[in-house]
């Protein structure tokens, strides 16, 4: 009896979550901070479904961290899909490959991956992680977590692939079991 109460209790508490979850679409929390929608397919004028979210104060332009969630209906393979983009960040001189992980049970692929890049004159490394699932509908979906760190000098450099190799299990196993946001379509102002 105790047993059926308490599957009664967490189905509604699920079922709670997840309407909530997909009514706050435009705004998700990722490692206890909030982002908010600021970029559609609609707004960028772009033909494959996404939504990308910030820190308030943040922008598309103009970002420290991000969350994106991208459809791409034309491929059915995520762990295909994966290891072809495995195989470019391998390749790339300004990246950096992490970690990869692909789980052929649930059909789930991570990456992981350090990028180096300039903007207004700053050097940075973006640390991005993917997931790449099966789209519900059509093709796949992927669901990104990016944070960009800037850097002056060799011993920040130093401090920050530190600070990345000890985050990196954590972020990736929270993009893993983290439900992804479903995608909005509407114009954003």
């Amino acid at each position: 009896m105790l047993k059926n109460i308490l599957n009664v209790i967490s189905l509604t508490l699920l079922i709670s979550l997840v309407c909530a979850y997909a009514a706050g679409a435009n705004e998700v929390k990722f490692d206890n901070q909030d982002f908010v929608l600021k970029a559609t397919a609609q707004s960028l004028n772009v033909a494959n479904a996404l939504n990308e979210y910030f820190p308030k104060g943040e922008s598309h332009e103009h970002w420290t961290k991000m969350i994106g969630v991208y459809h791409i209906p034309e491929e059915k393979d995520p762990i295909k899909y994966a290891e072809e983009i495995d195989k470019d960040i391998e390749t790339a001189e300004n990246c950096v490959l992490l970690k990869f992980v692909k789980n052929n049970k649930t059909d789930q692929a991570v990456i992981s991956y350090l990028e180096n890049g300039q903007e207004n004159g700053q050097n940075f490394f973006t640390y991005n992680v993917y997931k790449y699932e099966k789209n519900p509908v059509k093709g796949i979906t992927e669901f990104k977590y990016a944070v960009k760190y800037f850097f002056k000098n060799n011993d920040e450099i130093v401090k920050l692939a530190q600070t990345v190799k000890n985050e990196n299990d954590k972020y990736m196993t929270m993009l893993i079991s983290s439900p992804i946001p479903p995608i909005v379509e509407k114009e954003l102002n």
